[in-house]
């Protein structure tokens, strides 16, 4: 009931009702939100919803009202105004808020947050040129979930201090259902994705940028013999998201072309903000979306999946839905 929640809790509903709703929602679906539910006349309720948008309008967001049959309204929301723009910092923020966050870290005074903190910590500190931060990774940077992933708790610093300094690196590299290679090349950006870690570089040998999953480097990551500060530069307008390789969910022995999972509608925003521009993602019945990937290994796509649980369907190809059915029936029977 309406008396019952806070205008802020009304207007969150309704946001989230729009972004679900790929083509609009007419009074009839708005009618059962939770907030505009509750028994008052419909003159009222449509001037509750027109004080709502207008706010909403106030802060940013953009909604659109577009007249249908017999005095009817069609309502939809601008996602794109739903994001926030890049964040742009100096050299100098960067600085303040490393060394604040920093001093949170060693000091215990991130409670809770302490692994999110951390992650940004990384992430700001590999964003930034060889001037931009301090040359040393402190310990507590690195406090985040790698106690699942051991592999990669090695490579993160040497990395990212590599990252930093803009000097060359070489490693050994074993690419699943592929025999191991000896690597060398400019890393541009470190990205954590999925509970693990990533690394963007450009790989002279092959002419491009490449990503390397960190769990998957064996032995020692060294600088490359004749390797120095500043050696290369970061391509003007890199883009870690854009440059993510499509690659991510596996390729090799085992792995599955021409995959398609469905989402729904309650998960849609999210696999549409995470991989729009990486891979085709095609409208589904009901406000979902279909995400389609040239190639997938079922356990890391299964890995990912299963942060949706009861939001996803494997649609194509038929082997692999059969296989992913055959985990999960497993996975039940343990647990029996």
């Amino acid at each position: 009931m309406a008396g019952e929640i806070s205008r802020n809790e009304r207007q969150l509903n309704l946001i989230s009702a729009l972004l679900k709703a790929r083509d609009g929602i007419d009074w009839q679906r708005i009618s059962t939100i939770a907030g505009y539910d509750d028994g008052l006349s419909r003159r009222s309720l449509q001037k509750r919803l027109e004080r709502d948008i207008k706010e909403l309008q106030e802060v940013g967001l953009v909604v659109t009202a577009t007249p249908g049959e017999e005095g009817t309204r069609t309502y939809a929301i601008d996602r794109g105004r739903c994001l926030l723009p890049a964040l742009r910092l100096t050299p100098e923020q960067r600085v303040l808020l490393y060394r604040v966050g920093v001093s949170y870290l060693e000091e215990g005074g991130a409670g809770p947050l302490t692994e999110h903190l951390s992650r940004a910590l990384v992430k700001l500190q590999a964003g930034s040129g060889i001037d931009a931060l301090p040359d040393e990774l402190p310990p507590g940077i690195l406090r985040r979930s790698l106690h699942r992933r051991p592999a990669e708790a090695g490579h993160l610093d040497f990395i990212g201090l590599a990252l930093l300094e803009r000097r060359r690196i070489r490693f050994s590299y074993g690419s699943r259902g592929r025999k191991e290679s000896r690597r060398q090349v400019a890393p541009y950006a470190l990205v954590a994705r999925r509970g693990g870690w990533y690394l963007i570089a450009y790989d002279p040998e092959r002419k491009g940028e490449r990503t390397f999953k960190l769990s998957r480097i064996r032995g020692k990551v060294s600088f490359a013999p004749d390797s120095r500060v500043g050696e290369y530069e970061i391509p003007a307008g890199f883009d870690a998201e854009r440059s993510f390789s499509s690659d991510i969910f596996g390729a090799g022995a085992g792995a599955y072309s021409d995959v398609r999972v469905r989402f729904d509608a309650d998960v849609a925003f999210i696999i549409e903000n995470e991989f729009s521009g990486i891979h085709r993602i095609e409208p589904a019945e009901g406000g979902g979306v279909v995400l389609h990937l040239e190639r997938a290994y079922p356990f890391e796509l299964m890995r990912y999946l299963g942060e949706f649980a009861g939001h996803w369907e494997i649609i194509a190809p038929k082997a692999m839905r059969e296989q992913a059915l055959n985990w999960l029936e497993a996975a039940l029977r343990r647990l029996a």
